[in-house]
């Protein structure tokens, strides 16, 4: 009986999750005032908040403002990302991916306040809803 439940145990380990692949990107440049207030501010209570167990965060730091975030500034294996979206000016800009898919972009802290972070929760809230669904 103990080898059973071990046995069955390991395998629901080793099931994929039925909740959704979510990917939160923030691109910024160092020289973005508005960057700057957001990582300190905004970053920590982000990555420590109960929705952060259900995504990836991936930063993507362009060079300056004055120059667009290109293909050579994502990480390799988000490059997929900027195939979506191409050259980004704005920052601090904001991206939600849903099973590698950009589902929604916002730009500023304003925009990450009111616009970004409740679809985020949602999303999160959704994917759990599924996933809890499909047991």
């Amino acid at each position: 009986m103990k080898r059973l439940a071990i046995a069955l145990l390991a395998l629901a380990i080793a099931l994929p999750s039925n909740a959704a692949d979510i990917v939160v990107l923030y691109l910024g440049t160092p020289d973005c005032p508005y960057c700057r207030h957001w990582e300190a501010q905004s970053r920590p209570a982000l990555l420590a908040s109960p929705e952060a167990r259900s995504f990836r965060f991936v930063e993507v730091q362009g060079e300056t403002l004055r120059r667009p975030i290109e293909a050579r500034h994502y990480p390799a294996e988000f490059r997929w990302v900027y195939e979506q979206i191409g050259p980004s000016r704005g920052v601090p800009r904001f991206l939600l991916a849903v099973d590698g898919r950009v589902t929604f972009s916002a730009y500023g802290t304003g925009g990450y306040s009111t616009e970004f972070l409740p679809r985020l929760k949602q999303v999160v809230a959704g994917s759990a809803t599924r996933a809890q669904a499909k047991r």
